[in-house]
């Protein structure tokens, strides 16, 4: 996009003058003639002060002029100040007037199609599966909103509701072609439904972006990082033609325009025709989540939709309670209980640390215990716990890890120094002496049971957040010929001559009688992948704080489709003691506020069994609290 220039001459008196700068999109403004200072000043206080000149001329982001526009034109008329923007931006303050007249109508009185309508929206259409009741209400709720959004769990054929959608918008005319932003674990799910859903010789041409978007391509497939980088050519891509821009996993933009996935989200939305979002676990940490998803929906009203009570931190106890009613209207929403599937078996095994191990970790936790005695304010402070995190996961589940450091392919957020441990101490003599004689404890206990399953024929999917645990895993389980996944093997579709791929692994651990053991990180694969025909077993080396994450990942093996009387198993390796009961705790929790806000009991059930990016170590002060009272020995 090109430097904006506003001109004075279009305004006789003092004005602000307002344009649309770079790519994805911020504002730009203006001091026009003799603007008043103290107007100015107020501005500033509003808006912030980003830019070469303050004192002229401010950028900020987009949302942040919609979302304010009230107090904008409050403010002008008070120091007789005009308004002065350019044609795009103009029209993007129409369209935000128009949507926000429809989220009030869908808000006052929703009208969801009824299943006579919905049938008849898609009668001499493209789209041909049959759908099941719950996706045919699903569908139905979605038609009747201008943008929707899809929070059905995992499992529950959201993909198939999304192609009803658009193939019913489209034969409207209302829509022409459609835009997914998926994460590449959700491509191949993306590729294969079309084939479902249409029949041959009528099916959209599903393609992948990779350098330029395909002549023939009706639905283009992006992930999220490229959307970033490749901007302008998808956005002139969506430009072509009126377009549906869906979100899929949209929790991945939770950032908002504070995030590099939310500020491209946020800005491409602006040039759809319809935009819809789908996730199961829509605030996986806090209703903080939900206001990037609803201003993506509903551009600039994403904080006027949520209650201002239950987005303070930590979210007060009836927070859930207050977002559902505020965003019932909204959604859609499938409940495990109603997809027909037996609950799965979930236990918790818990794992005693040996002796040295034991050592280490109390040492650990006197070092740090001091670390964590800072103001809960202190974001910076917060910030430079993440590595005492990763030590003390580390220590929980396999302290060989401590003297090595992360590995370079783990996901940013988790890459940390090795423990700096002086030489000649007793914490050094300690890990070498564990280093050279010692399997974890964790290791051992599921080394039995990849034995049992595999005696009995039974795939094992084995979960750990640290590549470091995947590699040496793989190395432990090499007679069960295990596939291995995270974020340093590629997907074909961006590197299609790679020797390993994700999807060659996934096609091996499916078809391959003797790959018994498929061993993954949940950033990489807790979204979009189906196992559940060949896997029915789960094992959680470790877990962290990010409770959508896990939520995720559960429904790898347990969704839609399951055959009939087939038992589904899940199990929580726990060191006693350790940092591990803090995140089992604060899981439970976060589970239990977003059941709430969903109006969805069945997520408590899947993060509380009674037996039992690509987010942070810590991902909230309420995280960090808990932490610190495990250091001092309150838990």
């Amino acid at each position: 996009m090109t430097e904006p220039a506003v001109s004075a001459s279009a305004a006789p008196g003092p004005s602000l003058g307002l344009a649309l700068t770079g790519n994805p999109p911020a504002v730009q403004a203006t001091r026009l003639g003799d603007v008043p200072q103290g107007f100015w000043l107020q501005l500033l206080g509003e808006w912030g002060s980003d830019g070469e000149r303050p004192g002229e001329q401010v950028v900020l982001p987009l949302e942040r002029l919609l979302s304010n526009m009230a107090w904008l034109r409050t403010a002008c008329q008070r120091y007789g100040v005009g308004i002065v923007s350019t044609p795009d931006l103009d029209n993007i303050l129409q369209q935000t007037r128009a949507q926000r007249r429809l989220l009030q109508s869908a808000l006052a009185a929703p009208q969801p199609l009824d299943d006579s309508a919905v049938a008849a929206r898609l009668t001499g259409t493209r789209f041909a599966r049959q759908l099941r009741s719950f996706q045919t209400r699903d569908l139905g709720r979605l038609l009747g909103l201008a943008n929707g959004a899809n929070f059905s769990v995992p499992g529950a054929g959201k993909t198939t509701v999304a192609y009803a959608v658009y193939e019913s918008e489209r034969a409207a005319g209302r829509v022409e072609q459609m835009l997914v932003v998926a994460p590449l674990s959700a491509f191949d799910a993306w590729q294969n439904e079309v084939d479902d859903c249409f029949p041959e010789g009528r099916r959209p041409v599903v393609a992948p972006l990779v350098d330029q978007p395909p002549r023939d391509a009706e639905v283009l497939v992006v992930n999220y990082h490229r959307l970033d980088s490749r901007y302008d050519t998808v956005a002139e891509w969506v430009s072509r033609k009126p377009t549906l821009v869906l979100l899929d996993e949209a929790h991945r933009m939770k950032r908002g325009w504070d995030g590099t996935f939310g500020s491209a989200c946020l800005s491409i939305a602006f040039l759809a025709a319809r935009r819809d979002i789908l996730t199961g676990t829509p605030a996986p940490q806090s209703p903080q989540d939900l206001i990037a998803l609803m201003d993506y929906l509903w551009p600039g009203q994403g904080r006027k939709i949520l209650p201002a009570d239950a987005l303070v931190s930590p979210p007060p106890p009836d927070a859930g309670a207050l977002v559902a009613e505020a965003i019932a209207p909204l959604f859609a929403r499938t409940r495990k209980s109603e997809l027909g599937l037996d609950q799965p078996t979930m236990k918790v095994v818990e794992v005693d640390l040996d002796p040295l191990q034991a050592e280490i970790y109390n040492a650990l936790k006197d070092r740090y215990v001091g670390a964590f005695d800072v103001s809960m304010t202190d974001r910076a402070s917060f910030a430079n716990m993440g590595d005492i995190v990763m030590y003390l996961l580390e220590a929980a589940t396999n302290p060989q890890l401590l003297t090595a450091g992360s590995s370079s392919e783990d996901v940013i957020t988790f890459r940390h120094p090795p423990l700096d441990v002086p030489p000649g101490t007793a914490l050094w003599d300690l890990l070498q002496q564990y280093n050279q004689y010692e399997t974890p404890a964790k290791f051992r206990q599921l080394a039995e049971m990849i034995e049992a399953n595999a005696s009995q024929g039974r795939k094992t999917l084995i979960w750990s957040n640290f590549v470091r645990n995947l590699q040496a895993l793989e190395r432990m389980l090499a007679v069960y010929q295990p596939a291995l996944i995270y974020g340093g093997i590629p997907s074909e579709f961006a590197d299609p001559n790679a020797a390993r791929t994700r999807e060659g692994e996934l096609a091996r651990f499916r078809t391959d009688p003797a790959c018994a053991v498929l061993l993954a990180n949940p950033a990489a694969m807790s979204e979009g992948v189906s196992l559940h025909q060949v896997c029915h077993d789960a094992i959680y080396l470790d877990r962290t704080f990010n409770a959508g994450q896990y939520l995720q990942s559960v429904d790898r093996i347990h969704r839609l489709g399951l055959a009939a009387e087939q038992e589904t198993r899940i199990t929580f390796l726990l060191t006693t003691g350790t940092i591990d009961e803090v995140i089992d705790s604060r899981i439970r929790e976060k589970a239990e506020r977003l059941g709430e806000m969903l109006d969805d009991p069945d997520l408590s059930t899947m993060a509380l069994p009674s037996d039992e990016d690509y987010g942070p170590a810590l991902d909230s002060t309420a995280d960090m609290v808990a932490l610190f009272a495990h250091l001092r020995g309150d838990l």
